[in-house]
């Protein structure tokens, strides 16, 4: 038996009292009420407390497939759009001498595909004012909703590799890859280099998003470079650094409970949906939520086998979530099959 839902309480018998002094009686009764009163409260409270969920548990995301396509590189972004009711996804392919981009309509459940020449493995897309931005260290392309009119709108080298892009009104913010955050006005379409860097080194694969004015920005590594032939050390970090846009500070308050790798976000009501891999080999993945009110981080049970996969992106859309993913197998292959899964967060 659960004791957790199972209260026992109580059952008062009144009994009868006969030739008890009137001061004796209303004292003994008044201690027998003082007691029954305690009781009752001890075991409501306990029960109470109980049938409450802990700091730990949040909702239990319980997935579905989507869609599939095959990639040849573990590099990609996701965005999603509420007036197209689509996610999108752009991935390197052709060993990374083309760049693909997917559009997945939720309505239809139809896919359709951009391709065009790109030698950048790693590209993020963001999405303003029905417009899609694909950023790379390389150069900006800009294209619409239905992935007409591509256009490069910058060629300009902005020496951030492995970088995480979010965005404010009209700016693009690059946040990864680097000890500075990037600013890219889409209006001038010109970038912006003169945000403060960070107090706390580089840091490159770290996702983040804005909220109040403040940019939240989750784990990330960077590498100590050794002496050839002995491979460069990588260290990863367990932070939570924000910075605050209005005032020019930088802090961290909090920390996750362990070192990530590589962190995906998705903005969400109030908080932020945190996930990606704990590990240097892109594996143990990870899924989380940090609420922005209470400055508090915890995971979501899932019914994906987070030990045996390795996350690549995701984006939050109509109150699901949705998850890019591919199974770890040994070896693995040249062509790869991305698994993009959703769940109520409801």
């Amino acid at each position: 038996m659960d004791n957790k839902h199972n209260c026992v309480y109580p059952i008062v018998v009144h009994n009868t009292v006969k030739n008890i002094p009137l001061y004796n009686y209303h004292k003994s009764e008044n201690m027998k009420r003082l007691i029954l009163l305690l009781t009752i409260t001890i075991i409501f409270v306990s029960c109470s407390s109980d049938n409450e969920p802990s700091i730990q548990n949040t909702t239990s995301l319980v997935f579905t497939e989507v869609m599939s396509f095959q990639v040849d590189t573990l590099e990609l972004d996701m965005a999603s759009n509420i007036v197209a009711n689509s996610f999108y996804i752009t991935y390197s392919a052709d060993s990374g001498y083309n760049e693909n981009v997917l559009k997945y309509n939720l309505t239809t459940s139809s896919q359709s595909d951009l391709t065009h020449p790109d030698i950048s493995e790693s590209r993020q897309i963001e999405i303003i004012n029905d417009n899609i931005y694909s950023i790379s260290s390389n150069d900006i392309y800009k294209f619409d909703l239905d992935l007409n009119n591509l256009v490069n709108i910058s060629d300009s080298y902005n020496n951030m590799r492995y970088l995480r892009t979010t965005s404010l009104n009209n700016e693009l913010l690059i946040i990864g890859g680097s000890d500075e955050i990037a600013k890219f006005d889409t209006n001038t379409e010109a970038y912006d280099f003169s945000l403060s860097d960070s107090p706390y080194g580089f840091r490159d694969q770290r996702d983040g998003e804005i909220y109040n004015n403040n940019i939240y920005m989750f784990g990330g590594a960077n590498s100590t470079p050794q002496q050839w032939p002995e491979e460069d050390i990588i260290n990863s970090f367990d932070e939570i650094t924000i910075y605050n846009m209005s005032t020019d500070n930088w802090s961290q308050t909090q920390s996750l409970p362990y070192q990530v790798f590589e962190s995906f976000t998705s903005l969400y009501n109030d908080s932020i949906i945190v996930t990606g891999n704990k590990n240097q080999d892109q594996t143990n993945s990870f899924i989380g939520r940090y609420d922005l009110l209470t400055d508090s981080y915890s995971e979501f049970d899932t019914s994906l086998d987070l030990e045996n996969i390795t996350i690549r992106g995701v984006t939050v859309l109509n109150d699901e979530i949705f998850i890019a993913y591919i199974d770890l197998v040994s070896p693995m292959p040249d062509l790869m099959t991305v698994k993009v899964v959703k769940a109520s967060l409801l």
